[in-house]
């Protein structure tokens, strides 16, 4: 049974609440993510921003440079633990409708599970095996677990 924990990003960085748009968009450019926690001055988690999120921003009209992410951010995040079995965390983010999970160590970011990451394992499917049906292998190996 494969874990949140050997999927995820781990290590993502917090960006700060009063931060710009325009900084979220240069994290996110170099880090190579599309979404990020975002903190308080004390390091809490008080929300998530995604590429999507500042999609729409940008077709207000209205300057990244000076908007903050807490005016954009998703104070509702749905977060994880890094020890729960993948499917289950598949599972949540098909009811919850997302493509971020903050997965979580007690009150500890310590990374993001994304859609991309459930990609990536994909990937890893296809690899191993070239002449099975990618499909028929993957919820094989998911409805086992």
């Amino acid at each position: 049974m494969r874990l949140v924990s050997e999927i995820m990003t781990p290590a993502v960085q917090a960006i700060n609440r009063d931060d710009s748009i325009r900084d979220a968009e240069r994290i996110f450019i170099t880090q190579k993510i599309s979404g990020a926690p975002i903190s308080d001055d004390s390091g809490n988690l008080v929300g998530f921003v995604s590429k999507t999120d500042i999609i729409r921003f940008d077709s207000s009209g209205e300057d990244p440079t000076y908007t903050r992410l807490h005016e954009i951010a998703n104070p509702n995040v749905v977060t994880v633990d890094p020890s729960i079995p993948i499917n289950i965390a598949a599972q949540k983010m098909l009811e919850e409708h997302i493509h971020h999970l903050v997965v979580m160590e007690g009150n500890t970011v310590v990374g993001v599970l994304s859609a991309f990451d459930f990609v990536r394992l994909a990937a890893e499917f296809v690899a191993q095996d070239e002449d099975e049906d990618i499909t028929e292998n993957l919820f094989t190996h998911i409805d086992r677990h």
